[in-house]
Parts: structure tokens; sequence; C-alpha cells
């Protein structure tokens, strides 16, 4: 085991471990919980089978092993961050209906109170 492959296990490991924390504290919905621990298993996994990294790059004629790794993360990521746009655009749209809701009800109240006062001076 070499210094390179040391490094990506232990840093997978506290990867790991944070989430676990972070998810035993309830600082993360189970959905997203769920989605790191994979990543996290998938992180520990690649540093653990370094060698298999460095077979394929060998198969496909690349010269620096990381490239594989660097575009895989980079796919990882740039898929997350669609993933949480998406989650992000559909709760502006409920957070706007519910601003719209509680404005309506709101005025609802406002209007009741008003006809409930302007009825209780009328009796007077």
């Amino acid at each position: 085991m070499d210094t390179v492959q040391l490094i990506s296990i232990i840093a997978s490991l506290l990867f790991l471990f944070r989430v676990l924390y972070s998810t035993s504290k309830n600082k993360l919905q189970n959905q997203q919980a769920f989605m790191w621990l994979i990543l996290a298993i998938v992180g520990l996994m690649i540093g653990i089978f370094i060698n298999f990294f460095e077979f394929i790059a060998r198969q496909l004629n690349i010269a620096y092993m990381p490239t594989i790794i660097f575009l895989a993360a980079f796919l990882v990521i740039l898929n997350l961050l669609v993933y949480h746009t998406t989650i992000i655009s559909s709760q502006q749209e409920k957070i706007k209906d519910l601003s719209q809701e509680l404005a309506l009800l709101r005025k609802n109240v406002d209007d009741k109170k008003s006809h409930l006062n302007n009825s209780g001076k009328k009796k007077v």
C-alpha cells in the first residue's frame, strides 16, 4: 500500500465518519444522508482498489491515472449540482405557493375580524 492509497483511504474514512455523525445528529435528511453515504463508500472503494484504476488508465492509454478519478468526480459533482438545483427550484415553487396561501388566509382572518368589529359596533 503506497502513500497515495493510504491518504485516500484515510480521507474517505474521515468523510464517511462525518456523514455518519451528521446523520446521527439529524443534520441530514434520509435521502441526502443515503446519497452521501453511497458517495463516501464509493470513495473508500476507490481508495482500496486504486490499482484497478491504474489498470483502466493503462487500457485507455491515459498516462496520468488520477485524470480518470478527477473526471469521474467532476461528473458526479455536476450531477449533484443539477439534482440540488432541481430540488431548490421545486422548493422555491412550494414556498411561493405557501406564501400566497398564507397571504389569503391572513386576508380572510382580517376580513372576519373587521366584519366582527363592525357587526359588534352596530349592536351597541
